[in-house]
C-alpha cells in the first residue's frame, strides 16, 4: 500500500472512519429494520412476548426506532469529513452504553448464550471507534483544524471591498 493510502495518512485515517461509521450504519439499519418490520416476531427469539399494539409500538420505538435514527446520524457523519470525529465520538457512546448495560445483564441476570455472543463485537466497535478517534484527532493535529463556517465568515469579513461592505450594510 502507499504511502497516500496507508492508516497513518490522512486520507487512511478518513477512510478507516467512514468504513466503520458505515459499518455502524449497515448494523443500527438492518437491527432497525427487523423490529420495525415485526415487532412482535423480532423479540421472540429472545423470548420477549408482545402482547397488546401498546407494547408493539414501544418495541417499535425502542429497538426500531432509535437504531434507525442513530443510522441516520452516523451515515450522514460519514459522508462528511468535518463531522467524521462527532461519528466517532457518537459511535463510541451508543457502543459503550451498550457494552455496558450488556455487561451489567450479564451480571445480574446470569450469562447466556446470546449475550456473550453479541458481547464481542459491541467490545470491538468500542475498541475500533477509541482507535479511529485518536486516529482523526491525530490527523487534525498534523493538519492544523479545517476553519469552521464561523472563522470563515470572520475572515471574509475583512477581505470585503468598499462596494460589498456597503452593500451588506445596507441590507441591515
Amino acid at each position: 500500500m502507499t504511502k497516500s493510502g496507508s492508516i497513518g495518512s490522512s486520507s487512511g485515517v478518513i477512510w478507516f472512519s467512514r468504513l466503520l461509521l458505515l459499518a455502524a450504519t449497515c448494523i443500527m439499519t438492518m437491527i432497525a429494520l427487523r423490529t420495525l418490520r415485526n415487532p412482535v416476531g423480532s423479540t421472540l427469539t429472545m423470548g420477549i412476548v408482545v402482547t397488546s399494539p401498546a407494547a408493539a409500538t414501544v418495541v417499535r420505538v425502542g429497538f426500531g426506532g432509535f437504531p434507525l435514527g442513530f443510522a441516520v446520524a452516523l451515515f450522514g457523519c460519514a459522508m462528511s469529513t468535518r463531522r467524521l470525529l462527532g461519528g466517532l465520538s457518537l459511535l463510541a457512546s451508543i457502543a459503550g452504553a451498550v457494552t455496558l448495560a450488556r455487561l451489567q445483564g450479564i451480571v445480574l441476570d446470569g450469562a447466556t448464550p446470546y449475550n456473550l455472543l453479541l458481547l464481542r463485537p459491541e467490545i470491538a466497535l468500542c475498541v475500533l471507534s477509541a482507535v479511529g478517534i485518536v486516529l482523526e484527532r491525530r490527523r487534525r493535529r498534523r493538519e492544523g483544524a479545517a476553519p469552521t463556517a464561523d472563522s470563515r465568515a470572520v475572515a471574509g469579513k475583512g477581505s470585503m471591498t468598499a462596494g460589498s461592505r456597503a452593500t451588506s450594510q445596507g441590507s441591515v
